[in-house]
């Protein structure tokens, strides 16, 4: 209830304390343990065959099946490619190994981000720059697609991002875009989404996916938190990750919230 009355009420300071847990997040160091931050997305029990993976990104199941199930709408071919919010690199790393854009950008807020991911993805056209999501430092029409993965929620002014999105999105280019909301606040988010002025070509509800990743995922989840954050917080970073360490019947949850996942186009 706290953290809904702080999405609701009080943004700023939700998305100040949402930005602390992210920077404490973004000083681990670790390597191959913690290279995304999604809740994860699978759809193996409605009867879609495995992602074929590397022995490697095997760990990382869950949470890059989101990056793939989003990225997998829309043509990379000679596509130079933003991510806003790139995180730890890790999806970044992916698209531009699986789907070989020519060029991947990932920008985000966080210095010690970028520095972990300048020293840990190394790639050919794949780059990470200092930025912030509402105010960004890139020409008109420099991409040909756009990415954000569950971001968005924590940003003080959403409008001012779909905008940059647009601005920067060259003719014809697109928009890929998947986050969550509390159920009362899904048509206005929705509202937004149709109120940038891009085609919708796809839209698709993918909570239930979302929810199932998670708790298949639990026990890495619940290890990467024992391992690398004091007990002292660790309580916020169990709900934070959607789980309730103490009950082992406990449902994964979203605190009452949606997964949409979107494909807009720049006509």
């Amino acid at each position: 209830m706290l953290n809904k009355a702080l999405f609701h009420r009080f943004p700023n300071l939700k998305s100040l304390l949402t930005r602390l847990q992210y920077e404490f997040i973004s000083m681990l160091n670790v390597r191959r343990d913690l290279l995304f931050m999604n809740f994860g997305y699978t759809a193996h029990h409605q009867g879609q065959e495995p992602l074929p993976l590397k022995p490697e990104d095997e760990i990382h199941r869950y949470p890059l099946q989101m990056y793939y199930h989003v990225a997998k709408g829309v043509d990379w071919t000679n596509a130079d490619a933003l991510e806003v919010s790139s995180g730890r690199g890790g999806g970044a790393d992916f698209i531009a190994r699986h789907f070989k854009p020519r060029s991947y950008t990932g920008v985000d807020f966080s210095w010690k981000a970028i520095e972990f991911c300048r020293a840990h993805h190394r790639l050919p056209g794949l780059t990470f720059v200092h930025g912030n999501a509402e105010d960004l430092k890139f020409p008109d029409e420099s991409f040909d697609i756009v990415l954000n993965v569950e971001a968005s929620l924590y940003y003080p002014n959403l409008m001012k991002f779909f905008q940059h999105v647009r601005r920067v999105l060259r003719r014809g280019g697109h928009f890929v875009y998947t986050d969550l909301r509390y159920e009362e606040k899904v048509a206005e988010w929705h509202s937004m989404v149709e109120a940038i002025g891009m085609k919708v070509v796809h839209r698709e509800e993918i909570t239930e996916n979302v929810l199932k990743a998670t708790e298949l995922d639990r026990e890495r989840r619940i290890w990467l938190i024992d391992h690398h954050v004091p007990r002292i917080l660790r309580k916020q970073f169990y709900h934070m990750a959607g789980l309730d360490k103490d009950s082992l019947e406990s449902a994964p949850h979203l605190d009452k919230r949606r997964y949409w996942y979107f494909v807009l186009q720049k006509m």
